[in-house]
């Protein structure tokens, strides 16, 4: 036909192939109708949300840091550990003290493990992590609950009602063990776990510890600072200030005291406070459950064993028996301590000593 030329240029031809070659390699646009496929559906991650996701990421993070963390405790106080059962026989105090922690770590790893996997039953993994949880913070609390014992030992009145307040915290951290059973399940198929479902009651298990340290701390204090009361500060401030004039073991139990409550007593707070809001999500609720049972079951050993190793350093320096301080009459008396099953107190009748504040014993 006129006008319309039968051969292009060789360059012209070339050109055109070319184009059509890189618009065969363009994949094809995927309409707003299509879902995208998954291309790695064992992955737990593709089955949350943003918010979950960060969320769970965060909370693995922390508990991975809570295991490193515990383990190094562990492992850099077995030297005074070595002392600690070198020095006397057993005792359901020193019972607690070795139970604490490894529980502790139990439930961290279990922890670890629910967020790692593989877990095939995240209900089992669940209950026997908050069975150690609760082994974990009833022993740790039990030292506080013999301190207190000592203390006031000669008020069973006050000994049977730390007692009972103890045991309801126990009571209350078995809460745990139904929210394990009905509220952690599988993501998918993926063999990770995670808590999908917020309960009203658990923010009982993790307020009783708090009232439980609080309580014994303040009854504590009062009576180290009732005791020593010349040229003391009067007023609430005496219980978070350094006290002068205190005798050297009495400082050391106050001491103690301050060191674990001020430390602990904030993440249990922020514990308890995360599982009363009911708007975030039920795996933030929880999140930081395995940093405060680490926490709480570490410092509780630490204060104990430094006050007892203090102890036994002045046992071996000084070749004086051990004793420790109880509390009589406004009085501090030292009574023969065995490491092992607390003997029945030997009576004694206190005489003031020369400072006036402390008290030698003489047995009857």
């Amino acid at each position: 036909m006129a006008g319309v030329p039968i051969y292009q240029p060789l360059s012209s031809l070339t050109a055109q192939l070319t184009d059509a070659e890189s618009l065969s390699l363009i994949p094809p646009v995927m309409s707003a109708q299509q879902s995208p496929s998954i291309i790695n559906p064992s992955v737990y991650l593709n089955y949350l949300s943003k918010e979950e996701a960060t969320i769970y990421e965060v909370g693995r993070n922390i508990n991975l840091a809570t295991l490193g963390a515990l383990i190094w405790d562990i492992l850099s106080s077995l030297p005074d550990e070595r002392k600690l059962i070198q020095g006397g026989r057993g005792s359901t105090v020193l019972f607690a003290y070795f139970l604490a922690r490894p529980s502790a770590l139990a439930m961290v790893i279990l922890t670890v493990l629910e967020q790692t996997g593989p877990v095939s039953n995240c209900g089992l993994i669940a209950v026997i992590s908050a069975t150690f949880q609760i082994i974990s913070s009833a022993t740790a609390s039990y030292l506080f609950l013999r301190r207190v014992h000592a203390v006031y030992f000669d008020s069973k009145n006050v000994q049977h009602a730390f007692s009972l307040l103890w045991s309801v915290g126990i009571c209350a951290s078995c809460l745990l063990l139904y929210d394990a059973i009905h509220n952690y399940n599988e993501i998918a198929d993926t063999k990770h776990c995670i808590r999908q479902q917020y309960w009203a009651p658990l923010p009982v298990a993790f307020w009783i510890p708090v009232l439980f340290d609080c309580v014994v701390y303040c009854a504590i204090m009062y009576k180290i600072l009732s005791s020593h009361r010349t040229g003391q500060k009067k007023g609430w401030r005496s219980y978070f200030c350094h006290p002068k004039g205190l005798p050297h073991f009495s400082r050391a139990v106050f001491e103690g005291g301050q060191q674990y409550y001020l430390i602990t007593d904030g993440i249990n707070t922020n514990r308890f406070i995360f599982s009363t809001n009911s708007s975030i999500l039920p795996s933030y609720q929880v999140m930081l459950s395995a940093a405060t049972v680490a926490l709480t079951s570490a410092m509780a050993c630490r204060v104990y064993r430094n006050l007892l190793i203090e102890a036994l350093d002045e046992v071996h320096i000084n070749n004086r028996e051990l004793t420790k301080p109880v509390f009589a009459d406004g009085h501090v008396v030292n009574v023969s301590l065995s490491l092992a099953a607390e003997p029945p107190l030997p009576k004694v009748k206190s005489r003031t000593d020369s400072e006036g504040d402390c008290a030698a014993f003489e047995r009857v």
